[in-house]
């Protein structure tokens, strides 16, 4: 009789101990994202089989890796409190920059790739200048880069895409690995787990929470607060320049149009992800699944064909549900 209740009572505190563990599984909201993306894909399967083809698999993760590259740039920069609103238009400037080096000026590559993406750090740079040193809102100074960087791509092309970009080039966004895996997949592997583990792993990555969940505490702990807000600045730009190069090589040339209004899916997938706009919250595993669903959801739409003109409006919608979400958990913490 005692055995029994014994395991009765044995029985009971393991029943409550996973019941507890189901609790806060469904309390993670990256859990809850991907229960979201099972079901957009489930969902595809049931309305269009061919969602779930290997083909269009293969595009669907290529599209999803190129945005997660975007989104973990962006979110370094809110990270700090920051934005950084010139994604879209660093991702047309850098593809019609490596175009222009490569078939304008003949320069190899291997050259071509690395002075791109000097120009992006340049930016980058500038922008964590403005934002540390005059006090300048990132909203403000990458808002002004939005517009001069899609001018300056406007000037170089003539509003007329370059083509003629060498093959090997190319692979970068229209190559696999053993014919399965694409190229841009691997590319957002690197990047991610490079972010992840500064941000987990490296001091400059505790101070770069440090100074998005309080500057002046920060700064008085000796947190070089302005280093990390420019190095943050700096791995956005760069990050959209890794883009931009990446939806050249796509599409076989550089266009000027390319990248425009990317960077409402960017910030969308970042804050998604659990990215904070009041900084100093988020990581690199819920961008990632933020990015994860925002490409189900964009490749779900072309799917089942619906209208173009009511893409923006849907990622605006995601985007607005997530601002909520993220302005309402900050109010229950307070």
């Amino acid at each position: 009789m005692q055995k029994t209740t014994a395991q009765s009572t044995t029985g009971g505190a393991g029943s409550r101990a996973l019941g507890e563990r189901v609790k806060a599984l469904f309390g993670q909201p990256e859990f809850i994202l991907f229960l979201v993306i099972v079901f957009l894909i489930a969902l595809g399967a049931v309305v269009n089989p061919r969602t779930v083809g290997i083909e269009n698999l293969k595009i669907m993760t290529r599209d999803t890796a190129i945005l997660a590259i975007a989104a973990i740039g962006v979110g370094f920069t809110i990270l700090t409190g920051g934005i950084d609103l010139s994604v879209g238009s660093i991702i047309g400037l850098a593809g019609v920059l490596a175009a222009y080096f490569m078939v304008v000026w003949g320069l190899p590559i291997w050259i071509s790739i690395p002075m791109t993406l000097a120009v992006g750090l340049g930016i980058g740079m500038v922008h964590g200048l403005f934002v540390t040193k005059l006090k300048m809102h990132g909203f403000l100074i990458t808002l002004v880069t939005l517009g001069l960087a899609r001018g300056f791509t406007l000037v170089l092309t003539n509003a007329f895409p370059i083509t003629g970009l060498p093959l090997a080039f190319n692979a970068l966004g229209q190559g696999y690995l053993g014919n399965i895996i694409p190229i841009p997949v691997l590319i957002a592997a690197g990047v991610a787990a490079v972010a992840y583990f500064v941000l987990r792993f490296t001091f400059i990555g505790r101070q770069i929470y440090a100074a998005g969940g309080n500057v002046e505490a920060a700064r008085f702990s000796g947190v070089n607060v302005d280093a990390r807000i420019i190095l943050c600045y700096v791995v956005s730009v760069v990050c959209a320049s890794m883009v931009g190069m990446i939806q050249a090589a796509r599409m076989s040339l550089g266009h000027p149009g390319a990248g425009e209004g990317y960077e409402l899916l960017a910030i969308t997938a970042a804050i998604l992800g659990g990215v904070s706009f009041s900084g100093g919250q988020g990581g690199v595993i819920g961008i990632l699944i933020g990015a994860l669903l925002m490409g189900v959801l964009q490749n779900l739409l072309v799917m089942l064909n619906v209208n173009p003109y009511w893409h923006k409006i849907v990622t605006s919608l995601v985007l607005l549900a997530a601002i909520t979400f993220d302005y309402a958990r900050r109010r229950r913490r307070v």
